[in-house]
């Protein structure tokens, strides 16, 4: 947890203003959060606090990369990562959820810990399916073992649906699959 101190703010004590900050990520800080999803990560911070008398806005500019593993073929692949975004923090002493733009402190608080918004812009900034662009950059070793319906299985599968289809009924589709599949078994 000591890592994570050091994404803390202290503003209590800031002149009304424009203050910057700048954090580093990496494997240390993917620890620290807990992170089971990424392999690593090589990324700067950079936050602009600007200061005012009733809530902060922080300005947070996210440049570098991350490193995922490939959802096809499981390789390591690395992700750019650039990302512009703005925190609001207002005051209260009402408990209130944050919403992914306004996070709500109690006046009596004197710093701010950015460690959880960072992460999770982080990984907001990644692509949802993570793969090579072409499947030519899998690793194909781990490709072929997915393979595991032979080109003849695959026709005999598709070869009855096109015919049906063609015909316009779809539950001789389906009883033509099912005997396929139930014969295969036996």
């Amino acid at each position: 947890m000591d890592t994570l101190i050091e994404f803390s703010i202290p503003f209590k004590g800031l002149k009304a203003g424009e203050h910057e900050f700048e954090f580093q990520l990496n494997r240390a800080f993917l620890d620290a959060v807990g992170d089971e999803e990424l392999v690593d990560v090589d990324v700067v911070a950079y936050v602009t606090m600007t200061k005012a008398a009733s809530m902060l806005t922080f300005d947070v500019e996210l440049d570098g990369t991350a490193v995922v593993e490939c959802d096809r073929c499981l390789d390591e692949l690395e992700y750019p990562v650039e990302v512009d975004d703005r925190l609001f923090v207002k005051f209260s002493e009402e408990e209130y959820e944050f919403d992914g733009e306004v996070m709500w402190l109690n006046p009596a608080e004197d710093q701010i810990n950015l460690a959880d918004y960072i992460y999770e812009t982080l990984l907001l900034a990644l692509p949802y399916q993570r793969v090579h662009e072409k499947i030519e950059e899998c690793n194909q070793d781990m490709i072929s073992r997915f393979n595991i319906v032979s080109e003849e299985e695959f026709e005999e599968i598709t070869e009855p649906k096109e015919a049906s289809l063609a015909g316009g009924d779809n539950g001789d589709v389906l009883a033509a699959l099912k005997r396929s599949l139930e014969e295969k078994e036996n």
